[in-house]
């Protein structure tokens, strides 16, 4: 079976009548929510998505969505990865909409991750660089000041987020702490969010194209 499509189908097992559903962003994700509405919870859960990409295929499909200031909280959250490293940190923004994923993570009870075991690496990030969400305004000068933390960095090519800001891909260049990295890139004006998933309670399903394994 398609690994993406094997832990997709998993995933349907945590979604229960009357959920609140996270819906994130990416191909895997997107399977997600279109499996998610060839189910018979489709009209029994509501959506609030990620990103403009996946509101619209959850309207395809069915099921309803509502805009994340309209609910309290999120019940659970489906969303995917580009990383998943030794100790369960998260690499995402591959897609460009880790400010959204993120503001949705926060407010969600659950949290679960699905990929391929091809995403599992040793330590965040090894394929790719971080991904980090820049505002227009300034940028050349804050891709510098980026650069003075150690790192090399450049902007996705024609490239614009949902939100309207860029994203900077950046790859430290020596040994680091993933915690004390993620503030100092925070701490710089011009940057809305990092692609650094972090701390926080979350269930991991990885597959492997025979089966599903739970990391928690």
């Amino acid at each position: 079976m398609d690994k993406k499509e094997q832990v997709a189908m998993e995933a349907q097992k945590y979604i229960k009548e009357g959920d609140i559903v996270g819906l994130g962003s990416g191909t895997t994700a997107s399977l997600f929510i279109r499996l998610l509405g060839k189910s018979n919870l489709k009209d029994r859960i509501v959506g609030v998505a990620t990103s403009i990409a996946s509101e619209k295929i959850a309207r395809e499909v069915g099921i309803q969505t509502v805009d994340i200031d309209s609910v309290d909280w999120i019940d659970i959250t489906v969303d995917g990865a580009d990383e998943v490293d030794n100790d369960l940190n998260i690499l995402k923004g591959g897609g460009g909409q880790l400010t959204r994923e993120k503001k949705v993570r926060k407010k969600s009870k659950k949290y679960v991750i699905i990929i391929s075991d091809e995403k599992l690496v040793q330590k965040i990030p090894e394929r790719i660089g971080i991904p980090i969400e820049v505002l227009p305004f300034a940028h050349n000068t804050t891709l510098k000041d980026l650069e003075e933390l150690g790192m090399t960095c450049k902007f996705r090519r024609d490239y614009i987020t949902d939100n309207g800001n860029l994203i900077c891909d950046c790859k430290p260049l020596e040994k680091f702490d993933l915690e004390k990295l993620d503030q100092k890139i925070k701490g710089i004006t011009g940057v809305v969010e990092t692609g650094l998933f972090l701390k926080g309670e979350k269930i991991i399903l990885v597959s492997d194209g025979k089966e599903v394994k739970v990391l928690k």
